[in-house]
């Protein structure tokens, strides 16, 4: 099911329209809307390709975000004509979860004519275009995918998730310029994943006071020998799955505030009731940093509701997104609202990667 979103008008309308528990087909005549409201802005076309919910049931909370990612586009778009002077005709597909769908698009060629692609949301339906997106030269900016094997040879594609090297990188730097001496423990059992190796490496490499204590010796309450009495300790564990490091966690807490510790993990584990200082990495901006007053009036307005999800919000992941997107067709540099994206390269004459991440630490 696709459908055609003529203006930012026609957009307003339809945004309520596309998540009703009965899929509609949505019909509109849009040249009155044109001629009278928007008379000489020139048009640029974007493609949505995106898993969009169909059906009677209510959504999952999987596809509450991606409605929230989708309202945040239509803000953007909303607000294009102010900012650059331009109207965006947006193109809408519902790629599902398969690549089914995404094949049927290229065979029908329903592409043709797009000046930027936003998605797919899967790692096969980015395989699955990714030639025909190369061969059309058309800007695409991946908004959840992580797997950046697939930029190697299209210099069109554009990742908005960092790279595991990257967030080595980003944390190796940070530890650098503490201005207070630090001591890296390294958590080690058999299932310690391939990321926590290589940053263990690197930190090695780069000369950073570490140890090494084995799973079943912080089981046995022999962490306290792996610290250092004169450093903030920071503790790695085998794998970033919470479940799996919750019997280590515990016994970081039974040594906490007595010994200077903090842990390294993921964004995910705010969440978790960790009551230790955690260390970790983000490509958004702290919630303090974010002045979102005047873009939540606006959304408010618009859609007659609030925001659905806590910070980090996905509506502004589409918005920023897309206000990227249509500032790479413009050549307009844009600041996000949430995610100040920075794209750069991932191997010479391959695709881009979003190098704006940030080390961050919460008490």
């Amino acid at each position: 099911m696709n459908w055609r979103l003529m203006t930012m008008v026609i957009a307003c309308s339809l945004a309520s329209m596309l998540w009703a528990d009965e899929p509609k087909q949505i019909v509109a005549d849009t040249t009155a809307v044109d001629s009278v409201l928007l008379p000489d802005l020139p048009h640029y076309r974007l493609d949505l390709i995106m898993p969009f919910h169909v059906g009677n049931e209510a959504p999952s909370a999987q596809e509450e975000r991606l409605i929230e990612f989708y309202r945040g586009v239509i803000m953007a778009l909303h607000e294009t004509p102010q900012q650059d002077s331009i109207v965006v005709d947006l193109y809408v597909h519902n790629s599902r979860l398969d690549t089914a769908a995404v094949a049927q698009m290229l065979r029908d060629s329903v592409l043709e004519g797009t000046q930027g692609i936003i998605g797919p949301f899967y790692p096969d339906q980015v395989a699955l275009l990714s030639q025909w997106i190369r061969e059309h030269q058309v800007p695409t900016i991946l908004p959840v995918t992580s797997d950046e094997h697939y930029l190697g040879d299209n210099p069109y594609l554009m990742q908005y998730n960092t790279t595991p090297e990257q967030e080595r990188k980003a944390v190796i730097e940070y530890f650098l310029s503490a201005d207070q001496r630090l001591h890296c423990v390294f958590i080690e059992d058999s299932i310690m994943d391939a990321h926590n190796r290589l940053m263990r490496n690197a930190i090695r490499k780069e000369g950073i006071s570490h140890s090494s204590i084995t799973g079943q010796a912080v089981l046995n309450d022999s962490l306290l020998y792996a610290l250092r009495a004169n450093a903030e300790n920071i503790i790695f564990f085998p794998t970033n799955k919470f479940q799996r490091n919750r019997a280590y966690m515990a016994k970081i807490q039974a040594l906490y505030p007595q010994h200077k510790m903090a842990v390294y993990g993921v964004f995910s584990w705010l969440k978790e009731q960790i009551n230790v200082p955690l260390i970790y990495t983000s490509t958004f901006v702290t919630e303090q940093e974010a002045d979102l007053t005047e873009y939540d009036a606006v959304w408010e307005q618009f859609f007659k509701m609030r925001h659905a999800v806590s910070y980090p919000r996905y509506d502004l992941l589409g918005y920023d997104i897309t206000r990227k997107l249509i500032g790479l067709l413009t050549d307009k540099r844009y600041p996000g609202a949430q995610s100040d994206i920075d794209f750069e390269p991932y191997t010479e004459g391959g695709g881009k990667v979003n190098a704006h991440i940030e080390v961050l630490r919460s008490e």
